[in-house]
């Protein structure tokens, strides 16, 4: 299993149309606790296998060696209002209930897939864990003589909690292209850059199928 990686083009102009089809009930995302609590972050879609567009997909991924052996915890089209700030995705929840069990299958990338071109980045960061909140790491660590430079945090975290820069370092800063699918070890803390213009993807979170 790799950390990340890019496919350029993953999505066709065909497939845009079966994505705005989607008629599954968008949600409101109220962010629980992070920097954005008790505010609207993002409208999700929901969507299964069983939709049109959870075939397609699904038979996409397929073809790709890396994810061939995958079972899907989750997909969403998301709207994001507000950029997320650092956090895991171990464990995929919906409404703050669980909806996969890394006991049942083991959790391997989130996949996310721009639907809009634009200054758009998601930060990957070395550190890792088996569970989602940060909050929880920094009290299991030390802080780190190097971490991540001044630049770079105002850069791209500037919006995250000015503490957190001490405890990380990056790994790899993922520019967005529309269409592109970029794939990142769920293990990895990570964050969407700060961005003022809302943005839309396809998000994907995948375990091993055993």
């Amino acid at each position: 299993m790799k950390d990340y990686f890019e496919i350029d083009n993953f999505l066709t102009d065909d497939d845009y149309g079966v994505i705005e089809n989607n008629t599954t009930k968008i949600e409101s995302f109220i962010d629980p606790n992070g920097v954005f609590k008790g505010t609207e972050s993002a409208k999700q879609q929901w969507f299964d296998q069983s939709t049109e567009l959870g075939t397609l997909i699904k038979s996409k991924l397929d073809q790709i060696e890396l994810l061939r052996d995958i079972c899907i915890d989750g997909m969403q089209v998301a709207d994001m209002l507000k950029p997320y700030d650092v956090h895991g995705d171990y464990l995929v929840q919906k409404n703050q209930t669980p909806i996969s069990d890394p006991k049942v299958h083991d959790p391997m990338y989130t996949i996310i897939i721009p639907l809009v071109e634009g200054e758009y980045h998601t930060v990957v960061f070395d550190q890792q864990a088996e569970y989602n909140n940060f909050s929880d790491y920094k009290e299991k660590n030390l802080e780190l003589a190097e971490h991540v430079s001044d630049n770079d945090w105002q850069k791209y975290c500037g919006h995250c909690h000015a503490v957190d820069q001490k405890y990380l370092t990056i790994k790899k800063v993922l520019h967005w292209h529309k269409g592109t699918l970029m794939a990142f070890n769920r293990r990895c803390f990570h964050a969407s850059a700060n961005f003022v213009k809302p943005k839309r993807a396809l998000v994907l979170w995948s375990s091993k199928l055993n």
